[in-house]
């Protein structure tokens, strides 16, 4: 595939995972976007094509467009969760870009959450533009979420300095939690530590023992293959 096509035809599109309240009645919380394309490459794979392509802003800001442009079509009132990286943020044209996309979708006012992946380098994160654009994006009543939470060295640094509404804990947490007191032990403690002004959400989910420790331990909010595959959604 030629990374520059994407822009010249329709090669991507979205499918949609949903994040569940877990609980005895499971209810749908919201869905997260995620990029696909026609030649069945890995998303991460044309990503960092892109990125060496320097072509990253317009290829993720596409990518957002068309997300929430299948979002809306659907008629769905739930939050959506779409990846975004720190330097598409931080683009002199982003937020005029934002703007435009916000007043094209006055619906999704209060209802996205732009996801930030906790391992992205840290001297981005370090960048004293990132906070003023989260504050600019926040007028719009846009919560930010900081994916993948556990990955990088100063996870929890970030997470207070940031103050992000959403913390999506990475699979790792998740596999064969049932089994594992370390890592209930560590859920519980988290839990308890953020649940007073953060939404934890655990990622990976695969089995209902898991899910059911996970809720055990304090978990309100749940994504994973037992709970629902990606997939397109129905206008």
């Amino acid at each position: 595939m030629n990374i520059f096509s994407i822009f010249q035809d329709d090669l991507i599109y979205h499918e949609f995972q949903p994040l569940y309240r877990l609980g005895h009645h499971q209810s749908l919380y919201a869905y997260e976007g995620l990029l696909r394309n026609t030649f069945n490459q890995n998303p991460e794979h044309v990503f960092q094509t892109a990125i060496k392509a320097n072509i990253l802003y317009k290829l993720d800001t596409l990518s957002i467009t068309k997300a929430m442009e299948s979002f809306v079509n659907t008629g769905l009132d739930c939050k959506l969760f779409l990846n975004i990286y720190i330097t598409t943020i931080l683009h002199p044209s982003f937020r005029h870009y934002f703007d435009h996309l916000m007043k094209a979708h006055p619906s999704m006012e209060g209802r996205l959450v732009l996801e930030i992946n906790e391992s992205s380098a840290e001297e981005l994160w370090q960048n004293p533009l990132l906070k003023q654009a989260l504050k600019g994006l926040r007028e719009y009543g846009v919560w930010y979420a900081i994916d993948d939470f556990g990955q990088g060295t100063s996870s929890i640094k970030k997470s207070m300095e940031y103050e992000p509404e959403v913390i999506k804990l990475d699979r790792y947490f998740a596999m064969d939690l049932a089994q594992d007191p370390k890592k209930q032990r560590f859920l519980s403690f988290f839990s308890q530590f953020y649940s007073e002004d953060t939404l934890i959400v655990l990622e990976g989910i695969e089995k209902q023992e898991d899910m059911e420790v996970a809720l055990e331990m304090g978990i309100a909010i749940g994504q994973g293959y037992h709970l629902g595959r990606p997939g397109r959604l129905l206008a």
